[in-house]
């Protein structure tokens, strides 16, 4: 973890030195830098011009700068004013928020990752929203929007090259991509082998008898590092998707090979 931590204090002073972008392009995540399970969404589904924005994604970069304890375990539950990049809002359960009646439940997306670590740590019966305790989560595209459609996708070749490429963040040996199209993929060029220094191995399909639910693997050419690229995980996705992610996960031994 030593190793580790110098790779995420050298991005932070890395970063530090760019003047010339804004704060939204540093970005970095949230979760615990230290654990061995990277989660890539395309963007956070807020609207841009939120308060939630601000303190989630601009202030992130600062949040970081300032932490000095990375123990999760400081940070109190439902204590949601005083906002923390290694736990948010800590406190949530496995449910889906209904937005309009609280109901101490997560985003759908969130929920999703949850179940997704759930299995994977053999967990099934936690009803919490922790799964920031074993990955760490960023985004391709730090400009936030509510629809993918909609979304100014200006800080994605800097991300990809000064954040996603950082030693820190190649550092993962478990890396899933949740969303399919911010990486370029055509003959002769594939950004995810490119990126993350992997080799492409085979498509697979969650649901085999319709061919539906694609997820793609990729592997290091030594083996310690695998990479899962499927769809975004929030709205339509299938209990049997997440299985089948982890499963390839699980069976890599990558998790109690780097423990």
């Amino acid at each position: 973890m030593k190793n580790k931590k110098q790779q995420f204090n050298n991005l932070l002073d890395e970063l530090k030195n760019i003047k010339e972008i804004n704060e939204e392009f540093k970005y970095i995540g949230t979760g615990n830098p230290f654990s061995k399970i990277l989660i890539i969404g395309k963007e956070a589904a807020i609207n841009l011009d939120s308060e939630q924005h601000k303190r989630e994604v601009i202030n992130n970069f600062n949040d970081w700068k300032s932490l000095k304890n990375f123990d999760h375990e400081n940070i109190k539950a439902n204590d949601f004013n005083n906002y923390s990049p290694l736990y948010p809002y800590k406190g949530q359960i496995l449910k889906v928020d209904n937005k309009n009646n609280k109901n101490g439940g997560t985003s759908k997306t969130w929920y999703n990752y949850q179940k997704l670590i759930n299995i994977i740590f053999n967990d099934l019966n936690n009803k919490e929203i922790n799964f920031h305790k074993n990955s760490f989560i960023t985004e391709v595209n730090s400009s936030s929007s509510e629809k993918t459609i909609n979304a100014k996708t200006d800080s994605i070749p800097f991300r990809k090259e000064k954040i996603l490429s950082s030693d820190f963040f190649q550092s993962f040996p478990i890396v899933i991509i949740s969303g399919v199209g911010y990486f370029e993929n055509i003959e002769g060029k594939n950004e995810i082998e490119e990126i993350f220094r992997v080799n492409f191995k085979e498509m697979k399909f969650a649901n085999k008898e319709k061919e539906s639910q694609p997820y793609w693997i990729h592997y290091s050419s030594d083996k310690s590092k695998i990479v899962i690229n499927t769809h975004q995980l929030s709205i339509g996705i299938s209990d049997i998707l997440l299985e089948e992610v982890a499963k390839e996960i699980i069976n890599s031994n990558l998790l109690s090979q780097f423990s």
